[in-house]
């Protein structure tokens, strides 16, 4: 029977690798074949060289272009056999072979080793694994190394947190699920589970009668539980942002898994069943093939046809990434478009993604948002059905959670931006504005249109977007690509004319950079600071173009309070900024409280004593007084940023005098108040009285809290941090979405106890009332007491356990 096994997956190897191989390039070859040679041999001569670097691949024998590659470089009398193996094995996983493998397609890579590794070893290896990254990227291709232990696998230690290609500890058995089900032997030993069926595996386990040096065993899906759906979903969710329709089949996969709860149908075990069942050699699977028929008929179950539909593009676009080979993959689509009746209208516009605009991408952006939340509601709601166990709040489920709100959480004030892995260009060759006035047949605010106001009107292709305010709908366009500067800009406005609107995004972008740099996961687990700022005033309101006649000896102070009628001189304040998430936010502020509120805006933005905005510019569109108006407002710009930061203190703050009352900012710990100075007077007195009443009764109810809870304050999120007390009591202090803050002390029971009941307090929450704010699920630390510091970390992270081992 193992025998048979063997020659049946052996077989099926060489069927993928075929076909992985029929539709590439030489590059990709060159690459796919040279990897298990440059992992079993590493010397000088060779690419990817690094000195002392552990190596060799178990049972690695050349194949013919190995042999010639290595034959050109390497003499005889040079060439030296290797017989101590670091490396089990080398896998490819993934799409490799299949229907969606694309000439775009990464190629994945398990390199699996059993042997302990000491830290420099480990070092070595990924400095060579890195060096043949590189290599390969060099060619045009794109390699993902897993260094993997199957032991270490097994009790679930991965050595990789949460990155682009990482998924950290968010999946485990749905990640063993895909490995299993498209795995293609490149190098080394074979994969034990895959030759046995489930029972014949487990007494082999046991019994040891099979020599399970000579196998690779990352086990079986035995543990698989509720907790593990989130994480995968959340990962799905993440993985979407860089390949959003792969994602929103894999998403939908697991939705379809989670019907069949407790007794999962896995894809991998189904397909094991019918590969050992098979009666003949020749058993060709495709793992996304099958992943669609599956997912296919849990939709048709559900009577889901839209859902179906969207489905089937995303399997469509996906596999039609790249450039397109006329080969069997071309075929086997074919025959899908004609099962779903697609009509020649359908295949000609998702043909034509390449040269996708703003209409098509946005349609398509909303289908895959909605695809994939979605089957990320239905995946909460079973898990919560099932009582979701709270331990599954790992880091890694944090970071994805905090990802995820930035990208996928609508906010008022926030920017969409589209997918740009959709299309490779969205830019307009014209752009026009338009501004429609209170009391019109359209709705009062700015209308972006993607023609020139005298262009033929093409409905096909024209398309209208809205927003109230200029500069948000400007900033739209701009950090989507719609705006380049070869884009014709064009505006119907009684009060915006050419010329400002030009000026205006030029300042943004010679001075905002459309990219961004990426996230770390230290950035993540911090609060969301102000990274880029930028102030256009007076850009939709300008009180001075009506002015005349006007008198030139005045001092800064006064442009807030002009002339004999105390007129303030500007009339808005419009503001972009991206904060250290990734997010773009705006705010516009209109009337003679402008400058006012959007100094207590930026002050409440800034956290305490933290790092200060790494680019802040003030523009000024004013008819007049331009200079002075931007330089005195970007030096109260400043003073606000250095008394939030730590610079100057608070009491050195000037007052400002705006319209005729004197105002001044009030700063506390955790926001920022304005204040007539008439009223701050009268507030100080009452202030005095009332602590001083408290203190006579004893119910001064002031919050003490350890001071490092500032640096993880995060708007949006409910955050929870324990601080070990006395006796085994602990005290617990809460965050809530507004960054207020409450305490409770000496609590008893414990903290997992603590955070299974919030857990199931906050799912009858979502399940009765709002389900749009879906990613800022209760978060939780601990307080971490090392000598004199204090440091914060996710509770049960490595480093808590860590910690509580040395205590231990």
């Amino acid at each position: 029977m193992l025998a048979q096994a063997i020659e049946k997956i052996d077989a099926l190897d060489q069927h993928r690798i075929q076909r992985a191989l029929a539709s590439n390039n030489t590059h990709f070859k060159h690459v796919f074949y040279l990897l298990p040679l440059l992992l079993h041999y590493n010397l000088p001569e060779l690419p990817a060289y690094v000195e002392n670097a552990p190596h060799g691949l178990a049972k690695f024998t050349f194949n013919p272009y190995q042999k010639r590659f290595f034959n050109t470089l390497i003499s005889e009398t040079e060439r030296k056999e290797v017989t101590d193996y670091a490396f089990d094995g080398l896998y490819s996983m993934g799409s490799t072979g299949s229907i969606v493998q694309t000439t775009k397609s990464d190629l994945d890579l398990w390199l699996c080793y059993s042997q302990e590794l000491n830290q420099e070893a480990y070092q070595l290896i990924e400095q060579k694994l890195a060096k043949l990254t590189q290599w390969a990227k060099g060619l045009g291709i794109e390699v993902n190394f897993y260094l993997m232990n199957p032991e270490c696998f097994k009790d679930n230690h991965h050595n990789y947190g949460v990155s682009e290609e990482h998924s950290g500890s968010a999946q485990h058995f749905f990640l063993l699920d895909e490995f299993y089900r498209s795995a293609v032997r490149l190098a080394g030993k074979r994969l034990l589970w895959l030759h046995l069926p489930d029972n014949a595996y487990k007494k082999a386990i046991k019994s040891k009668k099979i020599d399970l040096n000579e196998w690779i065993d990352f086990g079986d899906f035995s543990s698989l539980s509720t907790s593990e759906f989130f994480g995968a979903s959340l990962w799905q969710l993440y993985k979407g942002i860089e390949s959003p329709y792969k994602s929103a089949i894999k998403i939908l996969l697991l939705e379809s898994y989670a019907q069949t709860y407790p007794e999962t149908k896995l894809i991998s075990k189904q397909f094991k069943q019918k590969l050992l069942d098979n009666k003949t050699e020749h058993y060709h699977f495709d793992p996304y093939l099958a992943m669609l028929e599956q997912v296919t008929d849990y939709l048709k179950d559900r009577k889901e046809l839209s859902r179906l539909d969207r489905l089937r593009q995303c399997f469509y676009l996906k596999a039609k990434e790249g450039k397109v080979l006329y080969n069997w993959r071309e075929r086997e689509l074919q025959a899908l478009i004609k099962h779903w009746g697609w009509n020649a209208q359908q295949i000609a516009l998702l043909n034509d993604r390449p040269k996708w605009k703003m209409k098509q991408a946005i349609v398509q952006d909303k289908m895959l948002v909605e695809q994939l939340l979605q089957s990320y509601r239905n995946l909460i709601n079973f898990a919560r059905k099932f009582h979701i166990d709270p331990s599954i709040m790992t880091n890694d489920t944090d970071i994805l959670m905090r990802k995820l709100y930035s990208v996928f959480e609508m906010l008022p004030g926030k920017v969409t931006l589209l997918n740009p892995h959709i299309t490779p260009d969205l830019s307009e060759q014209n752009i026009t504005f338009i501004e429609a006035q209170e009391g019109s047949a359209m709705k009062a605010g700015w209308y972006l249109i993607n023609q020139s106001p005298k262009s033929t009107y093409d409905s096909s292709q024209r398309f209208v977007q809205y927003n109230k305010n200029l500069h948000k709908l400007v900033a739209w366009a701009y950090f989507n690509g719609v705006i380049t500067v070869s884009t014709k800009l064009h505006v119907v406005s009684r009060h915006i004319d050419l010329q400002k609107l030009r000026q205006f995004i030029t300042d943004l972008r010679l001075f905002f950079p459309v990219s961004a740099p990426k996230i770390s996961e230290n950035e993540l687990l911090h609060p969301n600071e102000i990274r880029s700022l930028i102030l256009a005033i007076n850009l939709t309101n300008d009180p001075t173009q009506h002015f005349a006649d006007i008198r030139r000896d005045f001092h800064s102070s006064d442009l807030f309070s002009f002339n004999a009628f105390e007129q303030n001189l500007v009339g808005s304040v419009s503001i972009i900024y991206r904060n250290m998430w990734n997010e773009i936010r705006t705010q516009h502020f209109e009337g003679e409280q402008a400058v006012l509120n959007a100094l207590k805006l930026l002050s409440n933005k800034i956290y305490r004593d933290s790092a200060p905005p790494q680019s802040v510019n003030v523009f000024c569109y004013s008819k007049q007084f331009r200079s002075e108006l931007r330089e005195t407002i970007a030096d109260l710009v400043h003073r606000c940023i250095s008394v939030q930061t730590g610079s100057i203190y608070a009491n050195t703050f000037n007052t400002v005098k705006v319209a005729g009352r004197t105002w001044q900012l009030v700063f506390s710990d955790k926001n920022v108040k304005i204040k007539p100075v008439a009223e701050q007077a009268v507030e100080k007195v009452k202030r005095l009285t009332t602590l001083s009443h408290l203190s006579k009764k004893g119910e001064n109810r002031v919050v003490v809290y350890p001071s490092e809870i500032n640096d993880f304050a995060s708007e949006g999120f409910l955050q929870f941090f324990f601080e070990d007390g006395k006796n085994g009591c602990f005290h617990v202090y809460i965050l809530d979405e507004n960054n207020h803050i409450e305490s409770y002390t000496s609590c008893n029971g414990t903290k997992e106890e603590k955070i299974r009941e919030i857990n199931r307090l906050y799912a009858e929450q979502y399940l009765e009332n709002d389900q749009n704010s879906i990613f800022n699920y209760p978060q939780f630390y601990q307080l971490l007491e090392e000598g004199e510091e204090v440091k914060i970390v996710p509770f049960q992270s490595r480093q808590h356990r860590e910690f509580m081992q040395q205590k231990k």
